[in-house]
């Protein structure tokens, strides 16, 4: 194997890890958009249902705790 062979390998290997690389991240940034989607989801259906329209996260979470309490004693 002459040394024109070698670099146009190591060419594509690099190339390969590029395209691995990119193919990453697309995933993640799948997923991480996917998790957003279904944190709104969950959040709109505990508005709505918990009567949380207008209350601070802080707020929110306090009702949160307060049904975990009740269903606990």
């Amino acid at each position: 194997m002459d040394s024109d062979q070698i670099k146009k390998i190591d060419e594509q290997i690099e190339q390969l890890k590029n395209r691995k690389r990119a193919v990453l991240a697309r995933e993640r940034e799948k997923e991480r958009k996917a998790r957003t989607r279904r944190l709104i989801q969950i959040g709109a259906i505990a508005e709505k249902y918990m009567n949380c329209e207008g209350v601070s996260p802080e707020g929110f979470e306090d009702r949160i705790k307060q049904l975990i309490t009740t269903k606990e004693q």
